[in-house]
């Protein structure tokens, strides 16, 4: 399973298939991949009944489904509580996304991979990197999204609990928040008997100077967001003495030792993924000022936003994650159909708008429906010099209701 969507990766997705692609958002939650794995079946069965009953060729049901299956004993055996994950199956293959964030249970089978639900995810953040100080030993990790991978650490001293005794350490001695320094930070301040705690303070320290040396030697030249995993009172000594530039504000603190890889990883891009919202708003004035004064500009129907989409012309699309519009559209000949509800085969054209903007190198804000300009679950803002948003369809183009 894979963890972390880049542009590229989405891009590769995001390709018709004439055979269709089976698209499935599957909340995993506290019950764990045993129980998602058991509502995945029971999503299968029903799928295959649908489209049993629409009269669908056994042949390509049983492709699309022996993909499908395949995923099921991956999701058991694999993915982590309070979780979700996407599922694409085509009848010669399949794929599967671990995501860290909350998705409402979707099935679609269409021409075009569903991916809205991914558009938040799919971030444009380089490396970061994490620093687990742990008892047993000290691990570095560089991070691309909720992905971690361990990075050599040559110079790093082992653990504490050779060095340092730090059980006892542990037992006897207290650590709290000093006054600010240097800075700003809080320097630790030690409550214990005298000059024993004075001299494990001077050994912690020492001990948190040559792990810096060592990740200064290892990452020479980084600027990138360095996240803290450890106990407090380590963390607290460790800030105070390295000089890596760019340690995030947020660590995650407890024993190392409670988190497995991917767990470590999940709580490290909630401290440093990027937060969209300021830009989301920033786009939503600018569209709101251009409606104001030049309605040519922006667009806020789907049978506008779509050629617009598909001829490179949006700059900036805001789509609802929470509402879905059901029909098909040819990108090369402009004809569009639009159903009332979900039908095998039937796209949801906001999905498809989000897609083709995305392939044009546009923008793309997902948001719930309510955060979204217009009526209609969509709203651009149009690039300088495209045809204005009211212009012909291409020739040959039409609009019908199913």
């Amino acid at each position: 399973m894979l963890e972390y969507l880049t542009r590229d990766m989405f891009l590769r997705l995001a390709e018709p298939a004439s055979e269709g692609c089976l698209s499935i958002y599957l909340p995993v939650g506290e019950a764990g991949g045993r129980a998602a794995a058991n509502r995945l079946r029971q999503i299968l069965r029903g799928f295959e009944q649908q489209l049993d009953a629409q009269g669908v060729a056994p042949a390509t049901v049983a492709g699309q489904l022996r993909a499908a299956r395949d995923l099921v004993e991956d999701l058991a055996h694999r993915i982590n509580d309070h979780a979700a994950c996407a599922l694409f199956a085509w009848p010669d293959r399949s794929v599967s996304y671990r995501l860290a964030g909350p998705v409402a249970e979707l099935v679609v089978f269409g021409q075009w991979p569903h991916l809205k639900p991914l558009v938040p995810l799919v971030m444009e953040r380089g490396t970061y990197y994490v620093l687990s100080l742990g008892k047993a030993g000290v691990q570095l990790f560089a991070g691309k999204g909720a992905t971690l991978e361990p990075l050599d650490l040559p110079g790093a001293p082992s653990g504490l609990d050779e060095v340092l005794q730090y059980d006892e350490f542990e037992r006897q001695y207290q650590l709290h928040p000093g006054v600010p320094g240097k800075g700003g930070e809080r320097g630790p301040v030690f409550h214990g008997q005298g000059g024993a705690a004075d001299e494990l303070k001077s050994q912690i320290q020492r001990y948190c100077q040559q792990i810096d040396r060592a990740l200064l030697r290892a990452l020479p030249e980084a600027r990138d967001p360095l996240v803290l995993c450890g106990t407090g009172y380590v963390l607290a000594i460790y800030r105070a003495v390295s000089r890596y530039p760019a340690i995030a504000d947020a660590a995650i603190v407890g024993s190392p030792a409670r988190l497995s890889p991917v767990e470590l990883g999940a709580r490290a891009w909630e401290i440093v993924r990027p937060d969209t919202t300021e830009a989301r708003r920033a786009a939503r004035e600018r569209y709101e000022a251009l409606a104001a004064r030049n309605n040519h500009r922006v667009a806020a129907k789907l049978s506008l936003i779509l050629p617009a989409a598909a001829a490179g012309q949006v700059d900036t699309l805001f789509v609802a994650l929470d509402r879905e519009q059901w029909g098909r559209y040819d990108p090369v000949t402009g004809e569009l159909l639009l159903h009332e509800a979900q039908q095998p085969g039937a796209d949801d054209l906001l999905n498809l708008a989000a897609v083709l903007t995305m392939q044009c190198s546009g923008t793309v804000y997902a948001a719930p429906a309510g955060e979204v300009p217009g009526e209609e679950g969509c709203a651009a803002i149009l690039r300088p010099g495209a045809p204005p948003a009211g212009a012909p369809a291409p020739a040959g183009a039409s609009a019908e209701l199913a």
